[in-house]
């Protein structure tokens, strides 16, 4: 046991010295402002995404009973953010030519918030949706075999009667 001690005092230090840097760090939501004010939101390609944001969301919850659509939706959202690494390469590429400023890093930040973050939002709603759908059919189908079984059981029990009754009449 002596021997684990040594790289566990290690292991210890090592996360005692992280958790003092992220207590010391800037409060996630100072970051998250600071990067809301950075955006011009005015920018019309801006607004672009927004608006398929916004389409997207909508149609993920307007066609909940509509599989068919709900799938396109759903492959849409997944090739946008299939995509997104690529869109983020090319923005950075040519900026110049549509927006006042470079929002496109190496990291790809600015892709995953604006882009990435919203679609993967509109596949999990649909998810959800996929998933009440599931549990509702899967109840409509125990009622029907109840109902089923049910009525198997009264044809027995009158065939069972009927047949009790004519041994009594013999």
């Amino acid at each position: 046991m002596e021997e684990l001690t040594g790289p566990l005092q290690e292991v210890f230090k090592d996360l005692r010295r992280h958790w003092k840097a992220f207590q010391e760090a800037e409060p996630f939501l100072h970051v998250v402002q600071g990067f809301i004010n950075a955006i011009d939101w005015r920018e019309p390609w801006i607004m672009g995404i927004l608006a398929f944001h916004v389409v997207m969301l909508v149609t993920a919850l307007a066609t909940r009973k509509r599989g068919g659509v709900q799938l396109f939706t759903v492959l849409v959202s997944g090739g946008t953010i299939f995509s997104a690494e690529r869109l983020n390469r090319l923005g950075a590429q040519h900026w110049e030519k549509f927006s006042g400023q470079n929002y496109f890093d190496a990291t790809g930040v600015f892709m995953s918030a604006v882009v990435s973050g919203p679609q993967l939002l509109v596949m999990f709603i649909i998810l959800i949706n996929y998933l009440i759908n599931c549990v509702g059919m899967l109840v409509e189908a125990k009622k029907r075999e109840l109902i089923y079984k049910a009525k198997q059981r009264a044809k027995e029990a009158k065939a069972a009667a009927g047949s009790a009754g004519s041994k009594k009449t013999n």
